[in-house]
């Protein structure tokens, strides 16, 4: 191999090493201006399964469950998750080159309220007291997403 090409070469590696040390930069930086948008979306995925678990779930409020007790009176039962209550973090995962990026928690109270009347309508429209219970949720990033 003749200087010239060595010198060519050497040129390429060179360059080639400058611009993976950008890459990284760029990607370092990427990386923290990204915890912002992952501790949003986060909140906004947790958002999400209160929402749905407040509409569709068996129990849910717009699905009471009401049973008649041996006493005669009735009682209503119903769960929600409280989303004012939903707090996130994240971490990054124990792989960093397999799939799961990072692994997120959700803590959030769900509510079970509950009406003892002594018929089904009063039942059904309460005042239903509460009963808070702490939960707490894994999650995890993966293509980009949060999911369970």
């Amino acid at each position: 191999m003749t200087a010239f090409y060595r010198c060519i070469l050497i040129a390429f590696v060179c360059l080639a090493a400058a611009l993976h040390g950008q890459d990284a930069l760029a990607a370092s930086a990427a990386e923290a201006h990204s915890h912002d948008t992952l501790t949003k979306n986060l909140h906004a995925f947790g958002l999400d399964i209160a929402e749905k678990y407040n509409k569709h779930v068996k129990g849910s409020k717009a699905k009471k469950d009401v049973v008649k007790n041996a006493d005669g009176t009735w009682t209503a039962v119903y769960h929600e998750i409280d989303p004012q209550s939903i707090r996130c973090s994240y971490r990054d995962s124990s792989n960093p080159k397999g799939p799961v990026r990072y692994i997120g928690t959700l803590h959030y109270a769900e509510v079970k309220h509950v009406c003892t009347a002594p018929s089904k309508a009063a039942a059904e429209k309460g005042p239903f007291t509460q009963h808070r219970t702490g939960t707490t949720e894994l999650v995890k990033y993966v293509k980009g997403k949060w999911t369970y």
